[in-house]
């Protein structure tokens, strides 16, 4: 009998939590469907089974919707009454604020604060409701009483801060982060997290400032603090005051001794910034503090640990190598810079940890010493090397290719391009050895196989891949003449577009000009051939007669498939190049007004957002 008994029970129990969920189903259907007069007796009915205040609010929310005000309040004063839940009246008060009863609501309000709760607890709960409500004055009056209550003038910080976030009060919130990250250095991320949010409500452009000084105050007061100086680097990233970001960590580093790692961290944020004359200068000071420093560092930029002399010795080459490739160069400093590479691989010997110097020399040789000879007898050597991971040899394969294709050995090429193909078949590497199978094929004069190549590349999740594959896809075909088994015009772009890759401007440019000068003026192809110019001007650092090409593109085919490319190009050449924020401002906004559809419409916004907020400050 009582085992029936107990079954019995059992089935009764499934049935009503079976029932509970289909009642629950039910009402978040008709709530999201803006059902409110259906699912506010659901609602009611759930609150009074389970005494969830989540369901009384939801069954207010429904009754407010349907403005059926008295209804709430009676319901809400009912459940004051029951439970005697004092942030029931901040509920109330919300919903005498719906109705238009201002001074009832104000009334409301005001009400928990005469029974105000004694346990830190309590304090929270009460100041959360207040914070849902968006109240955050009644919430900060609220922690402050707290405070007081409990004893501890370092309670309910974080809250503090958000309720000043709320209230755009970015100086006292900063004064609350600070507060804490003295008592709970390890939230330093946290903190960081929520001044990088916070900065998207920084109207005045004014938060890094308060930030940087208030943080400096600190470390004047207290200056063995490493949290506070953990912050102002932080912030000077954030500034891109990237000179001052260093010092300050290499000053850290001078103190606490502490191996190394964070001035390589900000070396690297430095370089990926595009100052390498700040992340240089990091670098050096732990290459001339010698390799006595032992403390393993990871890194972004080679596979395994190592220590951070070693990593400073490796990363500094590679930086420079940038450097020299973005700024004014000649023979002499390459030919140096190769030297100093040479010296520390054999230094440091063929391992892992210096595989990235053997690539960067090879690329070296076969761009910048025009030694391919050289370059490719120092990828064999890299491919050679015990222990090499997938991705470093998908690189050496690619740049191999390259060479060899410069080189005038388009098939030896086409065989590498296959080979990393084969090794990468689900990955962008793939995608990228594909491409330039396709541009081979574009050069060699392939075009239709080119352009099956191309269409299959078109859909590829890699972006820059999908849109190199489309710009070739599309210059192809409209250039194709069905009928002409010549294909001259063709020919003539990909014969450009040859001598660009294998960096003979020169001559590019000699040929752009000669077809130029023989096509008709309204020749299909002349718009692709001026892009041409553009890319050469580009690639020699002819920043006027770049600027000049692409203002003729804008003047007659602006509205055809280079224009909004020459457009967007124009405004990063005055922003990047000259400088110029005025004018590369009212370029982007000219571009995003004209060109809507174009996939540099993403990068235009985000550039345009950024000169705005420079130009605020």
């Amino acid at each position: 009998m009582k085992r029936l008994l107990t079954v019995l029970l059992l089935v009764i129990s499934l049935m009503k939590v079976s029932a509970q969920d289909a009642t629950g189903r039910l009402v978040w259907e008709y709530y999201s469907n803006r059902e409110y007069d259906k699912a506010a007796p659901l609602f009611l009915r759930m609150y009074e089974e389970n005494h969830i205040k989540t369901y009384l609010n939801y069954y207010v929310n429904c009754l407010i919707e349907q403005s059926d005000y008295d209804t709430a309040i009676k319901a809400i004063r009912k459940a004051i009454r029951n439970t005697r839940d004092i942030t029931l009246y901040i509920d109330l008060g919300f919903v005498y604020e719906s109705s238009g009863d201002l001074k009832k609501a104000e009334e409301c309000y005001q009400e928990p604060l005469k029974e105000f709760p004694q346990s830190a607890a309590g304090i929270l709960t009460l100041g959360n409701t207040y914070s849902s409500y968006v109240k955050p004055y009644y919430a900060e009056s609220v922690y402050e009483l707290g405070r007081q209550i409990i004893g501890d003038p370092n309670a309910f910080r974080m809250e503090m801060a958000n309720v000043y976030f709320a209230q755009r009060k970015f100086t006292a919130m900063v004064d609350e982060y600070l507060a804490y990250l003295l008592q709970e250095p390890q939230y330093l991320p946290s903190v960081e997290a929520l001044l990088q949010q916070a900065l998207s409500y920084d109207v005045d452009q004014t938060l890094l400032e308060i930030t940087r000084e208030k943080t400096l105050a600190e470390i004047q007061q207290l200056p063995g603090v490493q949290v506070y100086y953990d912050l102002l680097v932080w912030v000077l990233t954030l500034e891109k005051k990237f000179g001052e970001a260093v010092e300050q960590t290499i000053a850290m580093d001078r103190r606490t001794r502490t191996g190394g790692d964070k001035v390589i961290q900000i070396a690297r944020i430095a370089a990926e910034a595009g100052d390498y004359d700040s992340a240089l200068a990091a670098y050096l000071y732990l290459i001339q503090k010698g390799p006595s420093e032992n403390a393993p560092t990871g890194g972004i930029r080679i596979n395994t640990g190592t220590t951070p002399y070693r990593t400073a010795r490796i990363e500094y080459l590679l930086i420079r190598a940038e450097h020299l490739r973005n700024t004014p160069s000649n023979l002499n400093n390459w030919e140096e810079l190769a030297e100093e590479f040479k010296k520390t691989m054999a230094e440091f010997g063929k391992t892992a940890e210096s595989s990235s110097l053997y690539l960067e020399l090879a690329r070296i040789n076969a761009q910048e010493l025009n030694n391919p000879v050289n370059a490719l007898a120092i990828l064999g050597d890299a491919l050679a090397m015990p222990g090499n991971y997938p991705a470093f040899r998908t690189d050496c394969l690619l740049l191999k290719g390259d060479i060899l294709l410069a080189s005038g050995d388009p098939w030896e090429a086409s065989f590498i391009y296959a080979m990393v193909d084969m090794e990468n078949p689900d990955n962008p590497s793939g995608s990228e050895a594909r491409l330039r199978r396709a541009r081979l094929s574009w050069f060699t004069g392939e075009f239709k196989m080119a352009m099956a190549q191309l269409d299959v590349l078109k859909g590829s999740t890699s972006k820059p891949v999908a849109n190199d594959a489309f710009e070739l896809s599309l210059l192809i075909r409209e250039n194709l003449v069905e009928n002409d088994s010549l294909q001259t015009s063709l020919i003539s772009l990909a014969d450009i577009d040859y001598l660009l890759f294998r960096e003979k401007y020169a001559d590019a440019i000699r040929k752009a000009d000669s077809l130029l000068a023989v096509n008709k003026p309204d020749a299909p192809d002349n718009d692709d051939i001026l892009y041409r110019k553009v890319e050469i001007y580009k690639a020699t650092k002819q920043t006027d007669k770049e600027i000049e090409s692409l203002n003729q593109l804008l003047d007659k085919y602006r509205y055809e498939y280079w224009g909004h490319k020459a457009l967007y190009e124009l405004a990063c050449v005055y922003q990047d190049s000259l400088k110029d924020e005025t004018r590369a401002t009212k370029l982007l906004e000219e571009f995003i007004r004209d060109f809507p559809n174009s996939f540099y419409f993403l990068d235009a916004r985000d550039r345009l957002r950024n000169l705005k907020s420079i130009r605020q400050k």
